[in-house]
């Protein structure tokens, strides 16, 4: 039965569908298998990576039929496939305006294709809506990236932790409602500034207690390093870019590895194997430092690009 990640939030530009491309990529390499769902109408996802076999359809028949068949695209990655974004129009959100129970057909699609990934990943639009909401029903975790700067920390508040309010059942309903899922943040483009490290440090606890618990932000962090930019214009996951790096800073190898283990101890003995994988990572280097991406505070120097 897979594992369903939900990435949302309610801004756009905090790294969603890099996190989500690059988190199926790994957990790809490393024998999971992975479905990736673009659930953006700008249709970033669909195009990150190669597509070996194009389906004939895409997210609206996915959700609209709860049809798989005609909607699984095979990427050039193994064990990696996507259903791609076919709505740039947003057509789909009129139609789950139609009824109240349209939000829960991609809850329904999903369960129908459960069986046949390990890990099904989940990407979605930078605002609120109904297709945000039918995503976040439709997940059994959710990860959202947070960029340590005070206005967008100040928007995820606003908007994504009142989103996920929003959908709480009123005080006193009796009749079943779905769950929540649970929320992870994740600091994603941290760069090595006092300003920013402080920063990050005030929304892991801020977060928590505003939350009362219910969100909790990853000791994993991506930092603001060059190479997620290089690897999507590759088409590429990132930690078959950067296996290792000079300096302090983790390498994208390192930070997604440790963030596959923050998420999902169960893979803490598996590494990522690839076609023309180098002798560096085969030879296990970069495993103490994804460890260490995930435990340790990162030193204050100038920052890095």
């Amino acid at each position: 039965m897979a594992k369903v990640f939900g990435i949302v939030s309610t801004k756009g530009g905090v790294g969603k569908t890099s996190v989500t491309a690059n988190l199926g990529g790994i957990l790809a390499d490393m024998g999971q298998k992975t479905l990736l769902i673009d659930g953006d109408f700008q249709q970033t996802l669909s195009s990150y990576y190669q597509i070996n076999k194009r389906a004939p359809a895409g997210l609206s028949s996915f959700i609209r039929y709860v049809k798989y068949e005609d909607a699984i695209s095979k990427t050039n990655i193994d064990n990696l496939d996507v259903v791609v974004s076919d709505d740039p129009k947003g057509k789909l959100t009129d139609w789950l305006k139609e009824s109240a129970n349209n939000i829960y057909y991609l809850s329904a699609a999903i369960k129908k294709i459960a069986d046949q990934y390990d890990y099904i990943l989940i990407d979605s639009q930078g605002a609120r809506g109904l297709l945000q909401q039918s995503i976040i029903l439709a997940s059994d975790t959710l990860i959202s990236p947070i960029i340590p700067e005070v206005l967008e920390s100040r928007e995820f508040m606003r908007g994504t932790v009142q989103l996920l309010k929003d959908m709480e059942p009123p005080p006193g309903i009796t009749i079943p409602m779905p769950n929540i899922p649970p929320l992870f943040g994740l600091i994603y483009r941290q760069e090595r500034t006092i300003h920013s490290i402080r920063i990050a440090n005030a929304i892991r606890k801020e977060f928590y207690e505003e939350s009362k618990g219910k969100i909790s932000i990853l000791d994993t962090f991506v930092p603001h390093i060059s190479s997620y930019k290089k690897a999507s214009a590759l088409q590429m996951p990132v930690h078959r870019i950067e296996i290792s790096r000079p300096g302090p800073t983790a390498s994208a190898f390192d930070t997604f590895l440790a963030l596959v283990h923050e998420l999902l101890p169960h893979l803490s003995d598996v590494r990522p194997e690839w076609p023309d994988m180098p002798n560096s990572a085969k030879a296990g280097n970069g495993s103490d430092a994804a460890t260490a991406a995930s435990t340790s505070k990162p030193k204050v120097v100038d920052m890095e690009g």
